[in-house]
């Protein structure tokens, strides 16, 4: 199952972090609010009421329609009602009141507010003032609409609403007989001109039919008289094309039944021509006769000779008929087709004709047509223009005022608990976004998630440990220089609190690390981070003592020749240790020293030397290096910080593998990354991240999620205090 967008444990955390600065943005936001409602002047409202009417009455009875009849169909009628309702906020509603009243003449309307919206005698100004005021409220379901008029004056806004819908109903009027009247002249116009129109509509009907003789003749005789050609010439034509096809099969069969010899005959062609079956029966015996013959005679025998001619001779007739035959049915073909082409031309001739006579049938149709169109359309514009005439003396419209305004008592505005309640959750929300954007902003690391972006594995997330400097939460993070280093048992929990959460992440990074190369086991590692005091000393000591309660001999190795600290932690003495050993003072024997951990050794750093860089990189710290691993199955290399100084990248290149700690809220990304890359540039193999110090309320440190279970579960209190360091 996915992780929410957004945790309720990181959200809390961001306004526990922000809470100051969230609480001065809201109650600047309700300071402004109460002054501004404080400086504002009471305003009245008076509401009037209009009822729209779509079927008012009508005298002359419901035949006879309005040409200004503005309603239809439901659609209609609701498209309707809303642009009339624009049609009483609008600015020619507002000078017709401004007009009658007298407003642009009140120096007191124009300057009620704090802006003057114009000066005494400007009309447009004061019609603009008052659609500002004027609101046109439609009750859902009705045709009933509410007009509300604002006004610092009471007396003044009552008598503005009346007088806004005495103007629209006024106007509804005018725009009736003004558009009646514009419809009657427009109809007049138009009657002369259909007049006109259908006087020569008719006068060309007549012409047209004088010209084809259509009075003798009716063009549907015509019509009847030319079909019935066309189709009898059509069917003959189909009768002889079938004879052609006939005829043109019967020349084909006979090509191939006479083509070969007397075997392939079809008896069908023999029973057709008595000759050519003569013949073909007495060759056939002639034949029969010879080869019954041949036996007894031999074929130079003069009967074999005789037989022989008289077979030759019938072949020959035989060949001649068959030729015959088949020029005779090649003529039959030939007869046919020429029929069947004189009738195709008279087809074509009648069918000519058919099109001519379609032809003048649509142009007699179209002319009469013309004229049946003009006469009803004269016949409906003299109608409408009787109706129009009628209509226009009448004064009716469809709307009405339904309730007049009433004298307000009481401001509309401002109300100052409404104001100070807005004000408020505007100044919540503005401060919320405002801490939300900022932890936006924050490009420290926080998250398991983050890290992973980065393209960098996180082997375990080590809880808040606390701090010996006492640092609130908020505190530790916000940024490395107010973090306090840690106490020495924070970097000795493994022992000191085995069943601890943090102790346990410690024994999960000590079986990844066992396990991440089975075929090659990893022996040596080097502790880093990208910056100081992000808590590496304490990972470093921690991960040794979980390798070595795991059964193995290991040696923790201080290799920040810079400021070391190992031998405060584990409480020994420095005056031997890494330095000594590398220049030969002293053997490695000598400088390790045991400690209270069983199988946990430890060669401090011993006299911090003029130059770390280059005593790390020399001969005898390769063969130091060697040495150690002959005698332990662990080396553990506690080195300085990789945006300081490069000792951690040349023990990077020297060992099995670099374990790279990050601190939650102190890390910077940019930090993060540039020491993978650095240690990427020396061919150093990056095992993986420790994430340090996280809040285990915050969503995304993922193993943190299951640990802050398993902390509240077995009763293990979050920590707000202090860091983890180092």
């Amino acid at each position: 199952m996915e992780e929410p967008e957004f945790d309720l444990r990181e959200i809390v955390h961001i306004l526990r972090e922000y809470k100051w600065l969230m609480g001065a943005i809201t109650i600047a936001v309700i300071a402004i609010g109460v002054v501004w409602t404080l400086r504002t002047p009471k305003i009245y409202e008076a509401t009037c009421t209009i009822e729209y009417d779509p079927d008012p009455s009508k005298p002359l009875g419901g035949r006879v329609e309005d040409v200004a009849d503005p309603i239809g169909s439901f659609w209609a009628t609701r498209e309707f009602f809303q642009t009339q309702n624009l049609v009483i906020a609008s600015r020619g509603i507002a000078e017709r009141v401004v007009r009658k009243l007298g407003l642009h003449e009140d120096p007191t309307y124009l300057t009620q507010d704090d802006d003057t919206l114009g000066e005494t005698g400007n009309l447009e100004g004061s019609a603009i003032a008052l659609q500002s005021r004027l609101t046109v409220d439609p009750v859902p379901e009705t045709r009933i609409v509410r007009v509300h008029v604002l006004d610092v004056k009471p007396e003044r806004a009552k008598l503005i609403a009346d007088a806004v819908a005495q103007a629209y109903v006024e106007k509804t009027i005018e725009d009736r007989l003004e558009s009646t009247d514009r419809a009657r002249d427009w109809l007049e116009h138009q009657l002369s001109t259909l007049r006109a129109e259908l006087d020569e509509a008719e006068t060309v009907l007549h012409e047209f039919k004088k010209g084809h003789n259509v009075l003798s003749v009716s063009m549907e005789d015509r019509q009847n008289l030319v079909a019935s050609d066309i189709r009898a010439t059509n069917d003959k034509l189909t009768e002889t094309r079938n004879r052609r096809i006939e005829l043109e099969a019967r020349s084909k069969r006979l090509r191939v039944s006479l083509g070969d010899g007397l075997d392939t005959i079809d008896p069908a062609v023999l029973a057709e021509d008595p000759v050519l079956s003569e013949l073909v029966v007495e060759l056939r015996g002639k034949k029969q006769e010879r080869d019954a013959l041949a036996v007894k005679y031999g074929r130079e025998h003069p009967t074999m000779k005789t037989l022989a001619e008289e077979v030759e001779g019938l072949e020959g007739q035989v060949a001649q008929e068959k030729t015959l035959v088949i020029r005779s049915a090649d003529h039959d073909v030939q007869q046919i087709k020429a029929v069947e082409e004189g009738l195709r031309a008279a087809a074509s001739v009648a069918h000519s004709a058919g099109l001519n006579l379609n032809l003048r049938e649509i142009e007699y149709k179209r002319l009469n047509h013309d004229r049946d169109n003009k006469a009803k359309l004269y016949e409906i514009v003299l109608q409408r223009l009787t109706e129009t005439d009628l209509t226009r003396m009448l004064k009716t419209t469809y709307v009405r005022v339904l309730d007049r305004a009433l004298l307000p008592v009481s401001p509309v505005s401002p109300n100052l608990m409404k104001n100070v309640g807005t004000a408020s959750l505007a100044g919540l929300l503005l401060s919320l976004a405002v801490a939300f954007v900022a932890s936006r902003l924050d490009h420290t690391v926080r998250s398991v998630e983050a890290v992973e972006n980065l393209g960098v594995t996180v082997l375990g997330v080590i809880p808040h440990l606390g701090s010996a400097a006492g640092s609130t939460s908020s505190d530790a993070r916000a940024g490395p220089k107010q973090i306090s280093p840690p106490t020495a048992r924070e970097e000795l929990i493994v022992v000191d609190e085995p069943m601890s959460p943090a102790a346990e992440t410690f024994r999960m990074i000590r079986t990844n690390l066992t396990f991440m190369s089975v075929d090659d086991p990893l022996r040596s590692f080097v502790v880093t981070s990208a910056l100081p005091l992000e808590g590496k000393t304490t990972v470093a000591s921690n991960l040794a003592i979980s390798l070595a309660q795991f059964g193995r001999s290991v040696l923790l190795v201080d290799s920040d020749l810079r400021r070391p600290r190992l031998h405060r932690v584990l409480e020994v003495d420095n005056d031997r240790g890494l330095t000594t050993v590398v220049d030969g003072s002293t053997t490695l024997n000598a400088a390790v020293h045991e400690t209270k951990v069983d199988g946990l050794s430890v060669l401090t750093s011993g006299p911090i030397p003029p130059n770390p860089s280059e005593l790390l990189h020399s001969a005898a710290f390769g063969r130091l290096n060697e040495d150690v691993l002959k005698h332990f199955d662990y080396v553990v290399f506690d080195s300085p910080p990789m945006g300081a100084v490069t000792d951690a990248a040349i023990l990077g290149s020297q060992v099995d593998g670099v374990l790279l700690v990050v601190r939650a809220g102190a890390s910077t990304l940019h930090a993060v990354l540039g020491a993978t890359k650095q240690l990427r540039s020396v061919s150093a193999r990056l095992l993986g991240a420790v994430l340090n110090d996280a809040d285990l309320r915050i969503r995304g440190t993922r193993y943190g999620d299951n640990q802050y279970a398993y902390r509240t579960a077995y009763g293990y209190a979050p920590v707000d205090e202090g860091a983890d360091a180092a």
